[in-house]
């Protein structure tokens, strides 16, 4: 059922919601904002919401705040549980959304507010905007009483880019600037490897894939339920994402997952064999994922994270220095924020 509150103001009627579930046309409304705003983000849409509660025990929460019908912002809350015990804990990741940054103050008061009289005490948020206006929403978290929790292993909170709308065959990779990109192609094509769409049971594999990669780091690995919900929930609509593989002499040696928020589609979720081949493992992976997303009308391909400043961790490094080669500029992104009640 419903939670509803209205709340006067001098600039007129706001109109906040907070449900566990969302009715048809608020739901319609919640999903077309998160798809179109500027600062949306695959993980405040709704089917996200079963990878998250798979992945740790939490309950899930929509916040939506109106101004006379006009929507200013959304939240898809987690909240820690213990069972069905909720805790005074929550966490907005890669929100709340706002289409605006001139929305954000009032978006974080009614959520706040909201949080406070549900019984959470602590509260951890990340909104989605980047570059020029990194500083400003940071200014505005603090104003809110937000403090910067951000971490190097934290979410990441610097990434890569390309611009691919409207791009034809593979002029995406046709700078002189992608010259290295273009010959790790070829590198893996001389070697017999192939790029393609993944299926079913091309994402058993990613799991055995992914698992491998954290046993020999000394990390426990995903539940089996959190990848059940990625690929349900996920990885079968291509207006959320797709998976996709690099194959050498028969066997999957490299996977990508991407994941879809309107135009933006994002490079989540990677693996590869531990085999000593000479060309990279997810090379051919992505470039087919790249060229999906374009097809899917996807107007940027983000690469997802690489390491911020002052980040010396050799992996995460390699990461970004792979990723380099697609695109060399840096994308700045709004550090992870937190407050208590």
């Amino acid at each position: 059922m419903h939670t509803m509150e209205a709340l006067r103001k001098s600039a007129g009627a706001l109109e906040v919601l907070w449900t566990k579930e969302l009715a048809d046309s608020d739901a319609a409304a919640y999903d077309g904002f998160v798809r179109e705003a500027a600062s949306g983000h695959f993980m405040q849409t709704r089917p996200w919401a079963d990878v998250a509660r798979a992945g740790r025990p939490c309950q899930a929460r929509y916040f939506m705040v109106r101004e006379v019908g006009r929507v200013l912002g959304t939240a898809l809350v987690l909240r820690t549980s213990a069972g069905v015990i909720p805790l005074p804990a929550a966490s907005v990741d890669r929100g709340p959304v706002c289409a605006s940054p001139a929305d954000v103050p009032r978006v974080l008061a009614e959520l706040s507010r909201v949080a406070r009289r549900h019984g959470i005490a602590h509260l951890r948020v990340m909104p989605y905007w980047a570059n020029d206006e990194v500083e400003g929403i940071q200014r505005m978290l603090a104003d809110a009483r937000f403090q910067d929790v951000q971490k190097l292993d934290g979410a990441h909170v610097a990434t890569l880019r390309l611009d691919i709308g409207g791009k034809t065959g593979d002029t995406m990779f046709a700078e002189k600037a992608r010259d290295q990109v273009r010959r790790r192609f070829h590198q893996a094509e001389r070697a017999g490897a192939t790029g393609r769409a993944g299926a079913r049971a091309d994402f058993e594999v990613h799991r055995r894939l992914s698992g491998e990669v954290m046993a020999a780091q000394g990390k426990g690995d995903k539940p089996a339920a959190w990848y059940d919900a990625l690929f349900t929930s996920m990885l079968t609509d291509p207006a959320r994402g797709a998976l996709f593989v690099c194959e050498h002499e028969g066997s999957v040696v490299g996977t990508v997952a991407v994941l879809r928020n309107g135009p933006l589609a994002t490079y989540a979720y990677g693996a590869t064999a531990n085999l000593p081949l000479k060309f990279n493992k997810t090379i051919l992976a992505l470039r087919e994922a790249i060229r999906w997303a374009r097809d899917q009308g996807c107007q940027v391909f983000d690469l997802g994270g690489i390491a911020m400043d002052g980040d010396d961790d050799p992996k995460r490094a390699a990461i970004a220095e792979f990723k380099l080669h697609f695109s060399k500029t840096r994308i700045r992104l709004v550090r992870e924020h937190a407050r208590w009640f």
